[in-house]
């Protein structure tokens, strides 16, 4: 495996991982009950509830942001390359067509019958 290869796998793993980790995130990711919040609840919450809920989304916002700024990066770095390689090939295959195009008129030319009047 040359360079490029194991570069290209290694980014590859690291995007598993990062979805690993947000699928993770995502399915053990509670929403908030807000209705508990209201203040015509007899059973308040305390200043101390609200406090460990805003670490708990503290810690949750940064992990989501960055796994999906971390996959952002590798996946747009994987669109550059991808278009790098379809603009390659489209090239080719423009050099290719002329060089055929090239081929059967010449052996068209080839073909005529030369006469001398």
């Amino acid at each position: 495996m040359n360079e490029l290869e194991t570069k290209a796998h290694s980014n590859n793993k690291r995007k598993l991982e990062l979805l690993r980790d947000l699928i993770e995130i995502v399915s053990t990711r509670d929403p908030i009950d807000y209705s508990k919040f209201n203040p015509k609840n007899k059973n308040k919450v305390t200043i101390e509830e609200l406090v460990l809920l805003n670490e708990e989304k503290d810690k949750e916002v940064k992990a989501l942001q960055s796994a999906w700024e971390e996959l952002e990066g590798l996946l747009f770095n994987d669109l550059q390359i991808t278009l790098q390689e379809k603009n390659q090939l489209a090239t080719f295959l423009g050099y290719k067509k002329k060089e055929e195009k090239q081929k059967k008129q010449s052996r068209g030319r080839n073909r005529q019958v030369w006469r001398a009047d």
